[in-house]
Order: structure tokens, then sequence, then C-alpha cells
């Protein structure tokens, strides 16, 4: 998992209220993460801070032509390393739950 560039969570939530944990082991290895959207999903993936969310395939196929073109050299290098700044920057969840 931490060699990987960039994660995709699948994850949906039948209450609307439970975070993917699989997204939480990509971020505890700094992956930025395209996921799908539900609500709440919000609390732990940022749109465009430290990673992406989509709402269908379509969108999910552009998001990651855009963060994997031309990698590892270009812009889409200095975004994933962004996301993972922001990853490594994020508070510590003792302090937020």
């Amino acid at each position: 998992l931490g060699c990987a560039t960039v994660g995709v969570s699948l994850h949906t939530s039948t209450s609307g209220l439970d975070l993917p944990m699989k997204v939480l082991d990509m971020f505890g290895c700094q992956v930025p993460v395209c996921a799908i959207n539900f609500d709440c999903l919000d609390e732990l993936v940022r749109d465009g801070e430290n990673g992406r969310v989509f709402s269908d395939a379509d969108e999910l196929s552009r998001q990651l032509l855009d963060l994997l073109d031309g990698y590892p050299s270009g812009d889409s290098s200095k975004t994933l390393e962004a996301y993972r700044r922001n990853i490594m920057d994020m508070e510590r969840w003792k302090e937020n739950w």
C-alpha cells in the first residue's frame, strides 16, 4: 500500500454515517485517495486537498487521468505531493474524535 501512487475507495455507507477504514489505511501510508461520494465522506476526504471525490465511473476516470497524466513528472506529481503533505498535516484522530 505504501508504494501506491493513488488509492481508490468504492466504499459506500448504507447508514451514511460510517467512514471507510480503507481510506484511513491509505492516509496512514500517505496515499492520496479518489473516493466515491456519500454523506459524511467530507469528514475524511476533502476534495482537492487530500484526495478527490467522485460520483460515477466517468468522473473517476477523469480524476485518475488528471492525477496520473505525465506521472512521475509534471503537474500531476505536484498535485499528488500537495495531497500527501496535506495528509501528513491532518490532525490526529484522538484530537478529532
